[in-house]
């Protein structure tokens, strides 16, 4: 059973109760709706699947038709072996050629099959291209859709501080008028109040600059307002050798220079297929009236079909093959190269974000038990404060200790989503798992 490290968001934001409300699904199909780069994804991917149709691989003959009308007006001058002359000034004739020819390849070398496999692994390479443009998108929204939480969250905490500040006023205030605290002590609580509304302020701008990040990713208004209401939930199981086992299996990008390796094996055979002839069969049909006021013949009308087989064979190419299997054998090497380069990068981005996921996971547990020491210590400050057993200060600063100790808490798990993020998309699981918060 999988466990998580969670806080709940309680509450929406005070200063815009007419907001939007959406969850990190409803944000999630919004971007795969909209998202720019994920529609232009998506219409390449439409492209390979059309040109992936065996009919584009030459399996499927070639028709063409042609059509002529023509005129013509001469002077004339014609002497025959017999000795007779004709001399016409002006003659007319016309012409009418209509054709209709097929070509259909009968064998290639068996190129034609190569070709067909060549854009059926296409179209998978693309889908896998795709995919990598998904999940790269999809979790930069779950990220962008976290960090507005977690401004939310740290917004809430400012909340709380003003409210906290705001009481501590109304008690210096009440002190003061009957004589128990000094006026000091009235505006040190006022300037703390104001030093906290005015973080309260700044975070507000915080949050909605990183609402506009997540309308941007989304392919919406910038503007458009609404709140986040999902809660940061953190898996705490992922294991780092299952990971790494799926990297090879799921990631997108290394699945796409798979097919792409097969695709240049392809090519690299396709250069031996010109070794062997081609072989068409020729069909036609053709209609021709031809009308003539010079000349032996008056008119001359014909109509038939003519067909047959022709070959072709390059018997020599010798020189230029060589070159270009020596091309596609360096490329192929190459794009292993690349895949062993992008396996070993990966490799070591999903190491990286493993220790930082262990690392913030560790450190949640530890700055949950600080915020309980710290939240206590704030309880019985303002309670100490009330009676008059405590200054200013000694508030101040325990009242800070808890903004504190709650902010890193919050960072903690923040940064720990982060890194469970990160951990799903290099190895390939994020698409599965996009439901997972």
């Amino acid at each position: 059973m999988i466990k998580y490290i969670s806080i709940i968001f309680i509450g929406f934001i005070s200063f815009n109760t007419l907001a939007q409300e959406v969850s990190l699904n409803k944000a999630i199909g919004i971007g795969m709706e909209n998202n720019f780069s994920i529609r232009t994804a998506k219409n390449i991917e439409k492209e390979a699947v059309i040109n992936s149709d065996y009919a584009f691989s030459g399996f499927l003959p070639v028709i063409d038709l042609t059509g002529a009308r023509n005129f013509d007006v001469e002077n004339v001058n014609q002497e025959f072996r017999t000795g007779d002359t004709n001399q016409l000034d002006g003659a007319r004739s016309n012409s009418m050629n209509f054709r209709g020819d097929l070509t259909w390849t009968l064998f290639d070398g068996t190129k034609m099959f190569l070709d067909y496999k060549t854009l059926q692994i296409e179209q998978n390479r693309t889908r896998f291209e795709t995919q990598a443009v998904l999940e790269n998108t999809l979790g930069s929204i779950i990220q962008s859709y976290f960090q507005l939480v977690f401004e939310q969250y740290q917004y809430k905490v400012l909340q709380s501080a003003v409210k906290l500040s705001e009481e501590r006023l109304e008690i210096a205030q009440a002190n003061y008028e009957v004589g128990k605290f000094s006026k000091t002590e009235l505006l040190a609580a006022q300037v703390d109040l104001n030093t906290d509304k005015s973080n309260l302020l700044n975070q507000e701008e915080i949050m909605q600059q990183a609402r506009v990040s997540l309308n941007l990713l989304l392919g919406q208004d910038p503007n458009q307002e609404f709140h986040a209401t999902d809660s940061m939930s953190v898996n705490n199981e992922l294991q780092l050798n299952t990971l790494l086992d799926d990297l090879a299996e799921r990631n997108k990008e290394l699945l796409a220079l798979m097919q792409q390796e097969d695709i240049l094996k392809i090519q690299h055979k396709s250069v031996n297929t010109e070794l062997l002839p081609q072989i068409d069969f020729n069909m036609g049909y053709g209609y021709t009236n031809f009308n003539s006021q010079a000349g032996f013949l008056l008119q001359n009308q014909a109509v038939g079909l003519s067909y047959g087989l022709s070959l072709s064979w390059r018997i020599f190419d010798q020189l230029d093959r060589r070159r270009r299997n020596q091309t596609t054998q360096i490329a192929i090497e190459n794009n292993v190269i690349a895949m062993e380069e992008l396996e070993n990068q990966l490799k070591g981005d999903l190491s990286s974000a493993y220790v930082r996921y262990k690392n913030k996971l560790d450190l949640i547990k530890l700055e949950n038990e600080n915020l309980d020491v710290a939240k206590e210590n704030a309880e019985i400050a303002i309670e100490r404060y009330k009676v008059g057993r405590s200054n200013s200060i000694e508030l101040r600063e325990f009242q800070l200790n808890s903004i504190e100790a709650e902010s890193r808490l919050l960072n903690a798990i923040y940064l720990a989503k982060q890194a469970e993020i990160s951990l799903l998309a290099i190895s390939g699981n994020l698409l599965t798992q996009k439901t997972v918060n």
